[in-house]
């Protein structure tokens, strides 16, 4: 008969029955069987109220929209918003394009505004210079309130150059017209207190006999400016004014039709 005992310093430990090794192993697999079976059974078993709705959630996203009219409904709302989103794009698009359109219409019509309004203002500064050269150029008579007298033509035996205007000595003499004044002073030829003006276009008038002169060599004036004072100086017969008449200071012509020509009738 084997040995039951040991005596010594260890005791080896002892082994476990084999029944006992079978026994857990199938306890434990029988639970996890039966486990399994109610998983099984579970899963098989109808669905709960929350997961039939989460059901009806997840199936329009995989297509079946056709059990809820209002999911169906909201899936095409979104998918209706989609669509609106690129609409909008291109509404955008378009409303830049014609916001730049209207903005270059606009510049073009502000820039003929201005364009138009430049021109009359030329224009209007073009008549002011033309009626100011007109005023300029203008001519006039050059002294008020006389008789005509001794006229162009031969008188005592040798030519008399120029019409006299009898008037009382001091009365206003003028210029013609704009020019400049190129000889004033006293003449050794017989004419007194001389005055020569040089004229804008070249027509150069003797005025003579004056009483005193205004103005000197070089001195602008314009027309019906007073440059002297009639008198009865240098060979005279009486108070009046010599007037003579040198187009491009050349050889005097009668005075009373050249005024004419000019608008002034003596």
């Amino acid at each position: 008969m084997p040995k039951t005992s040991y005596v010594g310093r260890h005791r080896p430990a002892a082994r476990p029955s084999r029944g006992r090794q079978i026994v857990v192993p199938v306890a434990l697999l029988s639970s996890t069987v039966a486990a399994g079976l109610v998983i099984h059974d579970a899963g098989a078993s109808e669905s709960s109220p929350e997961a039939a709705a989460m059901k009806n959630v997840s199936d329009p996203v995989a297509g079946g929209i056709s059990g809820d009219p209002d999911l169906a409904a909201a899936a095409s709302a979104s998918r209706a918003g989609g669509r609106s989103s690129r609409d909008l794009a291109g509404d955008a698009r378009t409303v830049i394009v014609g916001a730049t359109q209207t903005a270059t219409q606009t510049a073009t019509e502000a820039q003929a505004v201005a364009d138009k309004a430049a021109a009359a203002k030329a224009a209007a500064a073009q008549a002011q210079r033309e009626q100011a050269l007109a005023a300029a150029h203008r001519w006039v008579s050059p002294v008020s309130g006389y008789s005509l007298t001794s006229g162009f033509g031969f008188r005592w035996g040798k030519m008399h150059p120029a019409q006299d205007l009898a008037c009382p000595v001091g009365s206003p003499v003028h210029a013609l017209s704009s020019g400049t004044v190129v000889f004033a002073g006293w003449s050794t030829e017989g004419y007194g207190n001389f005055v020569k003006i040089r004229y804008w276009d070249g027509t150069v008038s003797w005025m003579a006999h004056n009483s005193r002169l205004l103005v000197s060599v070089g001195d602008e004036v314009t027309p019906g400016q007073v440059v002297a004072y009639s008198g009865d100086t240098g060979h005279s017969t009486g108070p009046h004014v010599h007037l003579e008449i040198h187009p491009e200071g050349g050889t005097a012509v009668p005075p009373v039709p050249w005024l004419a020509a000019h608008g002034v009738d003596l």
